[in-house]
């Protein structure tokens, strides 16, 4: 694992630090020649309220990627977000479900629960979404998580049974008594694809309180029922899936992807290093009354970041994505050796002269790592070896070379096959290495 630590006096500083972390990391995936995806994540255990994560989509990755197929969005499923579609194109109508029209099966319903236990929280949405003649497939439980915990930061992401250990905490609190500290609530969130909400919870009273019975005694609880965010806009609780459109632009549509994380940059702030006092001491301007010119001085914690590349998981993205049947094809940047040669055994001689004219006189702007394959081993051989290791360019000294004194240049990557004369050799290589 290649890991950064960087620490900055202030935030605005620390950001462009984390900017810069990332051009550097996109040079460097650009110069393996790797289609990497930089992906919103979510900061999870680690902290902070920004990070990233570099993948390579290939079919065989354990993380899923959401992306648009118009614009650079993408996004790990963890925290993707989608533009909901609120106006079909066909009959123009609308993929809301209205009070008049939604019955209790068309409703979904996702429980959650606060971290004391004491607050349910509900989320509402349509389980099928009409459009025009067409209903698009069930999205139980399907939420983001992160749009619910913007809304409820105490919420409890590792409970299953959130009903359950609700229903616990109000028969508890029937037998306490009612008030005190054990005060019940119970959130409902409802998704912007549901309109008249009001009217349809009154129609399904279990949506207000999902653990009557007939006789029941219900304790007393704070209700509160949330249809915008803080800005006025509809609350989107559905999590990003293939077909959505996207949040970003105005024609782009998400595609879940399959990828191989081989990167993460985290803006940590003070997460750490205010609880452990990793602090700087910044000279300010004096305030005014503390004498005209004096310096003061302000301490603050230190703003942290924390970056890495898995470098074994890189090697291992190079190989699914670049190896064929044949064996490995590295990108120039690591590659063992650039080219290699590999003369007939009659021809061995001459191999070195090819090597002489490659390695011994180099130019000082751009310069070819070769090897030559001088083993006594068959032909054939050799070539399959070339062809395992993966060289980024293979000079074959045979046929060509007793019948014309050229150089056979092959490169499995580009697709070439061609035969060069020894004087053209050097521009022709660095011709086709600049395009690995």
């Amino acid at each position: 694992m290649k890991d950064l630590y960087t620490f900055d006096v202030s935030r605005e500083a620390a950001l462009e630090t984390y900017s810069n972390v990332q051009t550097i990391y996109a040079a460097l995936f650009d110069a393996l020649k790797l289609p990497i995806m930089v992906a919103q994540a979510s900061s999870g255990d680690m902290g902070g309220d920004l990070s990233h994560e570099y993948h390579l989509p290939t079919p065989v990755g354990e993380d899923t990627i959401i992306a648009c197929n118009s614009c650079a969005y993408a996004a790990n499923a963890e925290v993707a977000q989608s533009r909901p579609r609120l106006v079909c194109d066909e009959a123009r109508s609308g993929d809301k479900i209205t009070a008049a029209s939604a019955g209790r099966e068309k409703l979904g319903v996702w429980r959650g629960i606060s971290k004391d236990r004491l607050t349910l929280v509900n989320v509402w949405f349509p389980e099928r979404i009409q459009c025009g003649s067409n209903m698009t497939e069930p999205r139980q439980g399907l939420v983001s998580i992160p749009a619910i915990q913007s809304i409820v930061p105490d919420l409890d992401t590792s409970i299953d049974n959130a009903l359950q250990l609700w229903a616990d905490a109000a028969t508890a609190t029937v037998v306490e008594g009612q008030g005190g500290s054990r005060q019940l609530k119970l959130v409902n969130l409802v998704d912007v694809r549901l309109e008249s909400v009001q009217d349809i919870f009154v129609q399904h009273e279990n949506m207000v309180w999902p653990l009557s019975q007939p006789g029941e005694r219900k304790p007393q609880l704070n209700f509160l029922t949330v249809t915008q965010s803080a800005i006025g806009e509809g609350l989107n609780l559905l999590a990003a899936r293939t077909g959505d459109a996207c949040p970003c632009c105005k024609d782009g549509v998400l595609t879940l992807k399959r990828a191989l994380e081989v990167g993460h940059t985290f803006h940590l702030g003070s997460r750490y290093s205010e609880p452990l006092g990793a602090s700087i001491t910044l000279p300010i301007a004096a305030k005014k009354g503390e004498g005209e010119g004096g310096i003061a001085e302000e301490t603050k914690p230190m703003q942290m970041g924390c970056h890495g590349i898995g470098v074994s998981r890189l090697i291992g993205a190079v190989v699914e994505h670049l190896a064929d049947d044949k064996g490995l094809q590295w990108p120039r940047a690591i590659a063992p050796y650039e080219v290699v040669l590999v003369p007939t055994t009659q021809l061995t001689e001459e191999g070195e002269r090819v090597y002489d004219e490659l390695a011994l006189f180099q130019t000082k702007s751009e310069s070819i790592d070769v090897v030559l394959d001088d083993r006594r081993v068959p032909f054939g051989w050799k070539m399959r070896d070339a062809d395992l290791v993966g060289y980024p360019v293979v000079v074959v000294i045979g046929r060509a070379w007793k019948e014309a004194g050229r150089c056979e240049l092959q490169c499995r990557r580009l697709g070439v096959k061609e035969t060069v004369a020894l004087d053209d050799i050097r521009d022709r290589i660095l011709e086709l290495l600049r395009q690995l």
